[in-house]
């Protein structure tokens, strides 16, 4: 499996368009991603998939 980090912009800054880091795992998760894992608010994400091309 590739291991990939995504480092999301505009995510619970100031209050606005706030999302739930349970959430966005479970969301990441549904969609087979595995070993998912954030880190604090910020929206910052870990997580591996066998799949190479996206």
């Amino acid at each position: 499996m590739i291991t990939y980090i995504a480092l999301l912009r505009g995510i619970n800054v100031g209050g606005h368009k706030k999302i739930k880091m349970a959430d966005f795992r479970l969301l990441l998760k549904g969609l087979g991603y595995k070993e998912v894992l954030t880190y604090i608010q910020s929206g910052n994400v870990v997580f591996k998939s066998k799949i190479t091309d996206h």
